[in-house]
Order: structure tokens, then C-alpha cells, then sequence
């Protein structure tokens, strides 16, 4: 029995560590694999500096969560003291000590201690609702601050999104300007030129070549503002795989502007703040309102022994006074106020940002298939047109034309993924 029961141990080990080195392979940046884009998301959340404060922010929040609770429990308290003293008027030991009373006493002698250990327990009956509402309040902050991470995740998902999407722009840009370049070398070879022609083809071909190291530049701003992204080293050697492929998506704008108050952080976070408002409000008016405590405390003391003893339980009603209550009412009734007009400012904004980010989409998913279907069809006149001997001039025309149309394809392919990545932030939601 207990072989069996260590072999199917080190079953489970082992099937652990393959399942570890699996997603390892799968998803480590430090493979030698190109990542995806649902990698560099993954690194990206991984490394923010934004995520990674707020993350503290949510353990912070937790942990007032926790000390709210602890308010419901008696307060505890457990002191033993030992005093020297030389006594000619009664005194009472400060309250850090035990508050104990000591008493001259002819017969003292200067090495005579005197001993005192005790415990007290003090407990709310009644606090006018203070402890609920502080919980209340933590929890509301807790709230506040997981929106406040969705939001910042959102804005790190949508960074990584389009700066991956402009690198595989940047990318496909390079490949066609150098492959325009090296059509216009092609073109140029063993052709007898005059001196205008020698003129003409110096010029092109260093305009070509101007494109083709514009491109190139590109292509590297684009991989350093990535790797920025994924909080990785400038010179890391890491590749990425990925094509700007046309895929046109369904959107409803009056659906959309359901999910975006549904799901966007922003407008909860102001739920949330509405809602911390309101408890603080009636925090403020608990101010006026009795504490009834209960109260009890069990004590031992005496001089050079522990023989007195001394036992008591109290019921206590505390009624405060203050000057400043209606003041402070009204105080929090007024940001409370400021709160209400703030969340619909910001509700106003998402549906703005909603309607722009559709209207931007819309837009894209019209123009990028006219901008495909001109692309392709001036890549196939331009290879008939190349297999025909043309004159210098008409073929480096072509050529800017082929590259003008591909750059365009390309940037209309890569608009519309931005274009569907700002509306998935806008409305909070991944709409694929």
C-alpha cells in the first residue's frame, strides 16, 4: 500500500513539472520562440510598473477590510507591572500601566515592590452604526480600487495591441520597400543609358533607397516602443509573429453603450465613489448618535505578592457633544453632491468615446477592403507590366505607384485592428 501510494506521488510530481514546462514552452518569453499577441499581452500585464502599484493598492484595501471586521471583537488589553515607590499622597498609576491606586503606607520599606497583572475586555453593544459603516466604506474602497486595476489593465491591453499591430505594420512596410528597391536595381541592369537616363535613375533609385531605410527606421522605432511595452531591455533579442489580417466585425452602437456601462471600469469606479460618499455621509451624522460599551476587567495586586484581587463589569453609555456636526453633514452631503455630477461627466464620456471609437471602425471596415481590392489589383498589372521591356521612367512610376498602393493596404489593415482595439477599450470588453 504505501509503495502504491508513493508511486502514484511521484506520478503527480512529474506530471506537475511536464505541465509547468509545457506553458513555460508555451508562453516564456525567454525561449527562443517568436511571441504572439497574446504573449506580449501576457508580459505586458506581467511587467507593468502601473499594475504592479495598483496590485499594493488591492492589499492595502484588504487589509482595511479586515481591520473593519476586528472592530465587532472586544478590545483586549493584558498589563502586569512592578513599581518601587515612596508614597506621603494617594496616586494612581497612569492608564498605560494599570491605572492602579497606591496608597502611603507608614510600615513601607524602600525595597518593598508593589505587583500588579490584570486584563480588561471593553466591547460596542451599540455605536450608532459607526463599525458597519467603516466595513461598509472598506469594502466600497476595495471596490474602487479593483476598478482602478481593470482600468489600468484595459489602458496596458490596449498599449500592447496597437503597438504590436504597428509593428507588424512596420514590418510588412520594410518588406515591400525593399523589395521595390531591389525591382528598381533589377530594372536598371544592363540597360545602355544617356545621360538624361543616368540623371533619372540616380534619382530613383536614391529615392528608393531613401524609402526603403525610412522603412527600416520604422520598423526599429516600432520594436523599441514594443519592447517599452512589454518592460523588456532595448538591445533583449526577442521576435514577434503575427499578420495584419482583414477580418470586419458585427457592432451594434446601442449595444455597445450598454456594455460600456456595464463593463467599463471607469463609470463602477464612480459608482463605487458615489457609494463611498453616501457612508460617509452617514458616517458624519453617526457622529451624534450614544455608544453603549460593555466593560469588564479582572485584576491582581498587592505589595511583594499578587493576593488582593479585584473583579468588576460596567455598562456604559457615552454621549458625545460636538459644535461641528451639522457642519460636517453638511460638508459631505456637498461632496457627496460633486460625486453624483462627476459620475454622470464620466458617463458622458464613455458614450462619447464609445460613439467615436464605433464611428472610427465604421469608417476602417468601409475603407480597408476598397484599399485590399486596389492593392491587389495593381500588384497583378504590375507584374504583367513588368514582363513587358519598358522605358526607365514608366517603370519607376510603376513602381511608386505599387509601393504607394501596397503602404496604403497595409495601413488600412492595420488601422482597422487599432480601430477594433480602442472600441474593446471603449466599451471595456473584448468584442471578438
Amino acid at each position: 500500500m504505501k509503495k502504491l501510494f508513493y508511486f502514484i506521488f511521484i506520478c503527480l510530481c512529474f506530471s506537475t513539472i511536464t505541465q509547468a514546462q509545457q506553458y513555460r514552452l508555451k508562453y516564456s518569453a525567454d525561449e527562443n520562440r517568436p511571441l504572439s499577441l497574446e504573449n506580449v499581452i501576457r508580459l505586458s500585464l506581467e511587467n507593468s510598473y502601473d499594475l504592479l502599484l495598483i496590485e499594493q493598492d488591492l492589499i492595502i484595501s484588504q487589509q482595511r477590510i479586515k481591520e473593519a471586521k476586528f472592530l465587532y471583537f472586544p478590545q483586549l488589553s493584558l498589563n502586569g507591572s512592578v513599581t518601587a515607590y515612596n508614597l506621603d499622597y494617594p496616586i494612581i498609576l497612569p492608564e498605560m500601566i494599570g491605572q492602579r491606586l497606591l496608597m502611603p503606607d507608614p510600615n513601607h520599606q524602600r525595597e518593598d515592590l508593589f505587583y500588579g497583572v490584570g486584563i480588561s475586555a471593553v466591547q460596542y453593544i451599540y455605536g450608532g452604526g459607526r463599525i458597519s459603516s467603516t466595513l461598509d466604506l472598506a469594502r466600497a474602497s476595495n471596490k474602487e480600487t479593483q476598478s482602478r486595476y481593470q482600468n489600468a489593465k484595459n489602458i496596458v491591453i490596449y498599449s500592447a495591441k496597437t503597438a504590436f499591430y504597428e509593428y507588424l505594420y512596420s514590418q510588412e512596410k520594410n518588406k515591400l520597400a525593399e523589395d521595390v528597391l531591389n525591382q528598381a536595381k533589377r530594372a536598371a541592369k544592363g540597360t545602355e543609358l544617356n545621360s538624361a537616363q543616368k540623371i533619372l535613375l540616380s534619382a530613383e533609385l536614391s529615392s528608393f533607397e531613401s524609402l526603403a531605410s525610412k522603412a527600416k527606421e520604422d520598423l526599429n522605432k516600432a520594436k523599441i516602443n514594443l519592447l517599452k511595452v512589454l518592460n523588456k531591455e532595448f538591445n533583449s533579442e526577442v521576435t514577434f509573429e503575427g499578420s495584419l489580417d482583414y477580418s470586419p466585425i458585427d457592432v451594434d452602437l446601442k449595444k455597445l453603450n450598454l456594455w460600456a456601462m456595464e463593463f467599463r471600469p471607469e463609470v463602477k469606479s464612480a459608482m463605487y465613489k458615489v457609494e463611498m460618499d453616501n457612508i460617509a455621509v452617514k458616517l458624519s451624522l453617526t457622529r451624534s448618535y450614544p455608544d453603549i460599551l460593555l466593560g469588564a476587567s479582572y485584576d491582581r495586586q498587592g505589595v511583594d505578592n499578587l493576593k488582593q484581587e479585584n473583579m468588576q463589569v460596567s455598562l456604559a453609555v457615552k454621549l458625545p457633544i460636538g459644535y461641528d456636526y451639522t457642519t460636517q453633514v453638511k460638508q459631505k452631503r456637498a461632496e457627496q453632491r460633486q460625486t453624483v455630477l462627476r459620475q454622470a461627466a464620466v458617463e458622458d464620456t464613455v458614450r462619447m468615446q464609445v460613439l467615436e471609437a464605433y464611428n472610427n471602425l465604421n469608417f476602417w471596415q468601409t475603407e480597408t477592403p476598397n484599399r485590399i481590392k486596389a492593392w491587389e489589383t495593381i500588384r497583378s498589372q504590375f507584374k504583367n507590366f513588368m514582363k513587358n521591356r519598358s522605358s526607365l521612367k514608366e517603370t519607376f512610376e510603376s513602381l511608386n505607384y505599387y509601393y504607394q498602393a501596397g503602404v496604403k493596404s497595409l495601413e488600412a489593415q492595420k488601422e482597422h485592428l487599432v480601430a477594433i482595439a480602442n472600441l474593446e477599450n471603449a466599451v471595456g470588453k473584448d468584442l471578438k
